[in-house]
């Protein structure tokens, strides 16, 4: 098996760790494609783009906190910087800015209002129900459940909403009712009709080679409540399940090269039902499946169809 060294521009920092950046510059890449030159604690620089955070103030010779948010199997870390004025988990009072409702992209009727934050955006806040709206003449507290790109997901400080019955962890048939393209983001949904009735999203994308289409029966496992005020549902990957152990083919060993020296290994394995799996190894297992034919591979877990594995 070919084991191939890579190199990375970036030193390797931890997944979910918190430290200062140095904003050296800003370039163009191209049209409306502006991005930041980040050097990290260990001096080493990766790219952040800028578009997200413009009202942020951020200026070179600054140094910002950023958390790492997720470095993938090619080595790439992406950053989500700190807020200047708030934190994820904290619930704050923000500027009514209206309401409304709508037909949401599962063709349900939607209430939500709008809140202005500190830096004069404004953020929509979906509810359950017109009764749930708040008095819109005074200040409004919400909670910030996350910060993605800059963007602000809120709900009401004590908001318990869900819907339907669905119950977080479990898992339904779900029938693939429709699909349609979402116009707050341009990307394709499939609307799914849980037993109760209920409507929900799957965003299209991710399960491509899964061959989805519409009047389908399918099974999904209800995830977490998401900040854009819908569950988010695994479905059943139609060739492996969680906890069962699969033999892949070996491709090729990446040895990821990073500029503080550190090296990674990820393992490639052939996937004939997508695209190949990549998954990260200890240094120790190199020589062990250097010259393997066959690996057995436990699943650990599957989300957006993307599988992570435990070598046995």
């Amino acid at each position: 098996m070919r084991i191939r060294n890579l190199t990375v521009s970036n030193s390797r920092l931890a997944e979910g760790s918190y430290h200062f950046f140095h904003i050296l510059k800003s370039i163009e890449l191209g049209e409306n494609d502006s991005w930041f030159v980040m050097q990290d604690p260990l001096g080493y620089k990766v790219l952040m783009p800028a578009g997200f955070y413009e009202k942020y103030g951020f200026q070179p010779g600054q140094k910002v906190k950023c958390r790492v948010d997720r470095i993938n199997c090619s080595g790439r870390m992406f950053l989500e910087p700190m807020h200047p004025h708030y934190t994820e988990g904290e619930v704050y009072s923000f500027q009514p800015a209206g309401e409304g409702k709508q037909k949401s992209i599962t063709g349900d009727e939607e209430f939500f209002f709008r809140v202005k934050d500190l830096l004069g955006y404004e953020w929509k806040v979906r509810v359950n129900s017109r009764e749930q709206i708040p008095d819109m003449q005074q200040q409004v507290r919400c909670r910030l459940n996350r910060i993605k790109k800059g963007k602000l997901h809120l709900s009401l400080e004590n908001d318990v909403s869900q819907t339907g019955t669905l119950e977080t962890g479990k898992s339904y048939d779900f029938l693939i009712s429709d699909e349609k393209i979402n116009p707050d983001d341009g990307l394709k949904y499939f609307i799914l009709t849980a037993p109760d009735r209920s409507r929900h999203v799957l965003k299209k994308k991710y399960y491509l080679h899964y061959g989805l289409k519409k009047g389908q029966q399918i099974r999904c496992r209800v995830d977490k409540f998401t900040g854009e005020g819908y569950y988010f549902l695994e479905p059943e990957n139609p060739w492996y399940k969680e906890g069962k152990t699969y033999a892949f083919k070996p491709l090729e060993i990446h040895k990821l090269n990073f500029s503080d020296g550190t090296i990674e290994d990820v393992l490639v394995l052939d996937d004939p039902h997508g695209e190949p799996i990549k998954q990260f190894i200890d240094s120790g297992e190199v020589e062990k499946l250097q010259n393997r034919d066959i690996v057995n591979c436990r699943v650990l877990r599957i989300r957006k169809s993307r599988i992570e594995l435990e070598v046995i």
